[in-house]
């Protein structure tokens, strides 16, 4: 098995992920970005060197004295795995080193199976995608897994997730890494994909911003000043109970008026029904949320008014919980995640924006940028994957870093 790198030295995860952010880089630069000393800088790179993770690339062009050798990151030399447990399919992602994506795989979801029937076909799934790709496991760092929330990180479980409420309280970390070998690094999906749009390079101009991930459900992954913030028991940003209605419907999770009830992709395909029935909409369920979802969306799309203003609605209500988000954390970029997104994204982005422009309190000094991701309907399962890379390979905290190559 790998060994933890990144819990040997900081400076080593310092420097490997700067080489592999802004690399082909010099010793010299590497030590003018991470304020090390030379003589550290050139023991770390030979660690590096000789642990496989990076090489020397060649000579850059003098300028007098002799020219400086070029650093750059080895890809394959470390992989890791991502999967997302959601509630319509599971999804696995192979990624190397740079976080580009060697391999999926997408498989249905848990339905009503228990936990250990689930972790049973996981381990299987895992199997597969390793043999069909023809990995070497000794270069595999360790295994990345995420759900929906609540969880509790400490024991590796759910807790009373909406979609996955009878796997509760059982052990899903442990016994997904005993079963696959692999060491599991375990979180919420949401999060997991805000990491993975920092991996991708997709924020480094902000070190506060919020990945909204909506699929079945929506959360958000929050990272200030350039750290992921988890809360006190990692349960953060779940933006979807934010109360949108102080005398709506009573939630399962036991709140009033949340969003999901009203954004959410099972809220908008049942507004749908309610059209089907009143013979406003025309479309044929196949009674597979997600694909009625996406069926809305594509009509939406196409410029049907009774499904657009079926996503409009959703997008106003996601717009507001994401209003109150902005003024408390003080945000200035919001990137959209998950499959939700994957066909009417331009609309929910262009209102969300408007929104922000028209209600966020500091406005008049900041507009606050919305983007969409740049990992798509895969972006919980690569941040699960890339989550693993920074857990042992790089700092825990992403500032020096977005700092250092930031335009």
């Amino acid at each position: 098995m790998v060994e933890k790198l990144g819990r040997r030295s900081s400076s080593k995860g310092t420097a490997l992920d700067l080489i592999r952010s802004s690399g082909p880089i010099s010793r010299v630069e590497l030590a003018e970005m991470t304020g090390l000393t030379q003589a550290t800088i050139s023991t770390v790179v030979r660690g590096l060197i000789t642990d496989g993770l990076i090489s020397e690339t060649g000579r850059a062009e003098s300028t007098g004295g002799k020219p400086r050798m070029h650093l750059q990151i080895n890809p394959g030399s470390r992989l890791s795995i991502g999967v997302h447990v959601g509630a319509d399919h599971i999804t696995y992602v192979v990624t190397d080193l740079a976080g580009t994506v060697v391999g999926r795989l997408r498989s249905r979801g848990p339905g009503m199976n228990s936990p250990i029937e689930s972790v049973g076909r996981i381990a299987t799934d895992v199997d597969r995608l390793i043999a069909g790709l023809d990995i070497d496991r000794s270069r595999i760092v360790g295994l990345g897994l995420v759900t929906p929330g609540p969880i509790d990180k400490g024991s590796g479980s759910i807790q009373n997730a909406p979609t996955l409420a009878h796997w509760t309280d059982f052990p899903l970390a442990r016994a997904v890494s005993t079963a696959t070998g692999l060491p599991c690094v375990f979180d919420n999906d949401a999060t997991a994909a805000a990491i993975g749009e920092y991996w991708m390079g997709a924020t480094s101009d902000h070190l506060t911003y919020a990945s909204v991930y909506m699929g079945v459900g929506i959360g958000a992954g929050i990272v200030i000043d350039g750290s992921i913030y988890h809360g006190e028991l990692s349960n953060v940003g779940e933006l979807g109970h934010v109360t949108v209605d102080a005398r709506g419907r009573r939630c399962p999770c036991g709140n009033v008026g949340c969003v999901e009830l009203y954004a959410a992709p099972p809220a908008v395909v049942a507004a749908a029904r309610t059209a089907v029935e009143s013979g406003t909409l025309d479309m044929v369920f196949t009674g597979v949320l997600a694909r009625d979802f996406e069926t809305v969306a594509t009509l939406a799309m196409a410029g049907d008014a009774t499904a657009l203003g079926l996503i409009d609605e959703s997008a106003e209500y996601l717009a507001s919980a994401i209003v109150s988000m902005v003024n408390l954390i003080d945000l200035h970029l919001i990137v959209l995640a998950g499959s939700a997104f994957s066909v009417a994204g331009s609309i929910y982005a262009s209102t969300i924006s408007a929104t922000l422009a028209e209600r966020v309190l500091a406005r008049s000094i900041r507009g606050v940028d919305v983007r969409m991701s740049v990992n798509g309907d895969d972006a919980a399962a690569l941040g699960a994957a890339t989550m693993v890379l920074q857990e042992n390979l790089s700092p825990r905290s992403l500032r020096a870093v977005t700092l250092a190559t930031a335009p």
